[in-house]
């Protein structure tokens, strides 16, 4: 990373007060900032900041896939410092991604159709921990990635990954039923100081329709208010459906946030 201004800190604070739907940015950012300067990889930061480091705009590009995030206050364009070449992928809120394009002619003829998804948070108090409610076992992440895959869970906002390491880690959680067998599954994608961010939400078709998918985000709620002392925020499908089962687990939307891919 490339510290323009203010410090890993701010950034992330930037980010869990303007983008919830970055905070896996956040988290991301924080853990940088405690490394040595000669293992800080991957990931190049450009920010700007005043002289007293308030942060008005991050952008953050993932050198190895050219994921670029980015997060700006209103009419401060993203301040991306790097070839547009390397870029593969743009996610963050409707506007700033817009301002982005518009900003990069070049990344306008790439730009291929998008997607959004709405961001939605809960920080209140923790709901009861429902029945069935489970750390998963570092045996099951085969099943776990087929359940994924047959309930055409989506990873947010980053591209999917196998689940057997954050299994092993102790962040993916599990709902079952009596037999003990994992039916609705949600991972902790990242930590910061306001929020954890879940991803991979999902429930296996065969048990849809019963009420477990509001089930599975009170269950995400009850595990970031009793596990971390913070709230949580998740990215789910802007879409009625999804928006409606987000409010009845006491769910709030906290904006939108665009993933575009580019040619």
């Amino acid at each position: 990373m490339t510290q323009l201004a203010a410090s890993p800190d701010r950034w992330a604070l930037f980010l869990d007060d303007h983008v919830p739907g970055l905070t896996w940015l956040a988290a991301t950012l924080r853990e940088w900032g405690e490394l040595p300067p000669g293992a800080r990889r991957t990931w190049r930061v450009t920010v700007s900041a005043s002289r007293s480091g308030d942060v008005s705009a991050i952008a953050a590009l993932h050198e190895e896939s050219g994921l670029l995030a980015v997060a700006a206050l209103p009419g401060q364009p993203p301040p991306f410092l790097g070839s547009p070449d390397d870029v593969t992928r743009v996610i963050g809120s409707h506007e700033t991604v817009e301002a982005v394009f518009a900003g990069q002619p070049y990344f306008a003829v790439r730009r291929l159709p998008g997607f959004q998804r709405s961001v939605v948070v809960f920080d209140k108090d923790p709901p009861p921990r429902p029945q069935g409610l489970r750390v998963a076992r570092d045996d099951e992440w085969q099943a776990l990635e087929r359940l994924r895959l047959e309930s055409d869970g989506l990873a947010d906002p980053k591209d999917a990954v196998d689940l057997a390491g954050p299994c092993q880690a102790g962040v993916v959680w599990v709902l079952t039923y009596a037999d003990d067998v994992p039916k609705a599954l949600f991972r902790v994608e990242g930590v910061s100081s306001r929020r954890i961010q879940v991803t991979d939400a999902c429930v296996h078709p065969s048990v849809r329709g019963r009420g477990l998918g509001a089930a599975l985000l009170r269950a995400a709620a009850n595990v970031a208010r009793t596990e971390y002392a913070r709230g949580v925020v998740l990215a789910v499908p802007a879409d009625e459906p999804a928006d409606r089962t987000a409010k009845a687990a006491g769910y709030e939307r906290a904006g939108l946030l665009d993933d575009v891919r580019l040619a």
